[in-house]
C-alpha cells in the first residue's frame, strides 16, 4: 500500500530532485533552493501543489538562463531581474527557446568548457546551438528580443552594447538628463530700421 505521508512523499521527492540536479547539471544553490520550496509545499499542500510550474522548477530554470547568459557574454555579471525578463521575452517569441536553451546548457556543461570562445571554436558545433547563443547574445546586447515589426524592447539603458564605456560615456539619447543642456544663449538689443528693438542671440566669433 502506497503512503501518502508528507515525509514520504518529501523523501521520495528529494531523491528524484538529487537525480535531475545531477542529469541536468544544476547548480548546488539551485539544487538546496528547491529542494526547500518543496519541503514547503509539501508541508503545506502535499504534493498536489507540486506541478510542472513548482518553484523549483522555475527557479531551477531561471538560475540557468542566468548562468548560460553570463557564460555567453563573456563571464561577467548579470542582473538575475533582467535575466529573467530576456528569458520570458524569449520564451513568447520563440515556443521553442526553452528546449533549445536546455541543450545548449547541456552541452556547455557536457564539453567543460570555460569560455565562450571554446565553444564556439569547437569543431561540429551544431548549427542549432550555435544559433540558439546568438539568439541570448543578441538580446542581451541589443536589449531587443524579435525582429523588425515583432522587436519588443526588454531593455535600452542597461543592454550589453553599452558596457564597453560604462562610466566613460553616457548612453546615447537625446540628453544626459537634468539640466544637461547648457545654459541658454545671451541675447542682445540691435535697433532695426524701423526704430523697433529686434532680440537674437549674440553671435560669437569662430
Amino acid at each position: 500500500m502506497t503512503s501518502n505521508h508528507p515525509t514520504h512523499s518529501l523523501s521520495a521527492l528529494s531523491s528524484a530532485v538529487a537525480a535531475t540536479a545531477t542529469t541536468a547539471g544544476l547548480s548546488r544553490r539551485t539544487l538546496i533552493g528547491g529542494a526547500a520550496a518543496a519541503g514547503v509545499a509539501l508541508a503545506f499542500g502535499g504534493p498536489a501543489l507540486l506541478g510542472t510550474s513548482n518553484a523549483f522548477a522555475a527557479a531551477a530554470a531561471s538560475q540557468d538562463f542566468l548562468r548560460l547568459s553570463e557564460f555567453l557574454t563573456g563571464g561577467q555579471p548579470l542582473t538575475a531581474a533582467l535575466a529573467a525578463r530576456y528569458q520570458e521575452a524569449l520564451g513568447r517569441h520563440d515556443p521553442q527557446f526553452a528546449a533549445a536553451a536546455a541543450r545548449l546548457q547541456r552541452h556547455v556543461a557536457d564539453g567543460r568548457f570555460t569560455h565562450v570562445d571554446e565553444l564556439l571554436a569547437a569543431p561540429g558545433l551544431d548549427p542549432a546551438l550555435r544559433a540558439t547563443a546568438t539568439q541570448i547574445v543578441s538580446a542581451w546586447y541589443l536589449g531587443i528580443v524579435g525582429e523588425d515589426a515583432d522587436a519588443e524592447l526588454i531593455s535600452y539603458a542597461n543592454a550589453l552594447m553599452y558596457r564597453p564605456t560604462a562610466g566613460i560615456l553616457d548612453v546615447p539619447t537625446y540628453g544626459s538628463g537634468p539640466d544637461s543642456w547648457g545654459h541658454k544663449p545671451p541675447v542682445s538689443t540691435v535697433p532695426n530700421a524701423t526704430g523697433g528693438d529686434t532680440q537674437h542671440p549674440t553671435k560669437k566669433s569662430p
